[in-house]
Formats: structure tokens, C-alpha cells, sequence
């Protein structure tokens, strides 16, 4: 078990991570990451702007050729860590190179979540009447995995 109610993956003595996810966020991992996986596969979707931003600005022209040298791989990237947090959903452990797709797959779930709701640094608190309420729920579970996988991954360096 965690050593802190706030920890969802320790580290082991053997360079693994324990994870310590409930079923119910498992449950919720899942359904998401397939949405992510699907909504990748659609490819033309607005909220995957932050997946995919521009890097030349102005140069629309470098900019196409940049996102068409560099897309393909992404997405073939993206995918893969898919695999394997899907594959590794319900595990007790995972390995340091899982840890990294579990990093990926949840950073890419929180920047697609983030751009459906415009999130920005200077939100407010949740407020109990916002049409948006649970989704920003989920953002921010997301926000806190991905601290504590980011944190438990780091010590095993």
C-alpha cells in the first residue's frame, strides 16, 4: 500500500512503480485513453491544438512543412504509449519505461481536456454551478496523477 493517501505510485526497491489506483480511476483511465485514441485517429479535431501547436508562427508555409515532417511520428508515438498504458492499466507495478508512457498518455488526456476548456493558470476554484464542473474534476485528478507519477518516476533515477 501507498505510504500517503495523496500517493498513487511508489516506488519499489527494484526500480519499479507500485500503483496504487483505485478501480473507479481505472475504470475512468481507460474510457479516456480510448477516447484519446480515437479522437487521434480523427486527426482534424480543434482539441488537439495543444498536441500539435505551431511551431513557426510566421511561416505558415515552414510551419505545414514542419507539422508534415514531424506528424506521423507523433501520432505513431502518441499511439504507443497508448498500448501500453492500456495494456498495463490494471497492473500492480510498472516499469520505468511504462511510468514514461503512463507520463505521456495522462499529459496528453490533460492538454486535450485543458483546450476543451480553455483552462488557463489564472482559473478559479471549481465552482458547484459550472456546466463545465465535471470535466474540470477530471482535469485536475489528471493534473495530480500526473504530479505523483512524475515525482515517484523521478526517484527511481
Amino acid at each position: 500500500m501507498a505510504t500517503s493517501a495523496s500517493r498513487f505510485f511508489e516506488p519499489t526497491s527494484d526500480g519499479t512503480l507500485t500503483v496504487e489506483l483505485g478501480e473507479h480511476v481505472r475504470e475512468l483511465l481507460g474510457n479516456l485513453v480510448q477516447q484519446l485514441r480515437e479522437l487521434l485517429m480523427i486527426d482534424e479535431s480543434d482539441d488537439l491544438a495543444r498536441l500539435y501547436p505551431t511551431a513557426y508562427p510566421d511561416d505558415a508555409d515552414q510551419d505545414a512543412f514542419y507539422q508534415q515532417m514531424v506528424h506521423d511520428q507523433l501520432l505513431m508515438s502518441r499511439l504507443e504509449g497508448i498500448d501500453i498504458v492500456e495494456r498495463t492499466l490494471r497492473a500492480e507495478q510498472i516499469t520505468s519505461d511504462e511510468a514514461d508512457a503512463w507520463m505521456g498518455t495522462v499529459n496528453q488526456l490533460r492538454l486535450v481536456i485543458g483546450t476543451r476548456l480553455d483552462v488557463s493558470e489564472d482559473d478559479p476554484p471549481i465552482d458547484a454551478d459550472d456546466p463545465e464542473r465535471d470535466h474540470r474534476i477530471i482535469y485536475q485528478a489528471l493534473s495530480h496523477i500526473l504530479e505523483d507519477l512524475t515525482e515517484a518516476r523521478g526517484s527511481l533515477l
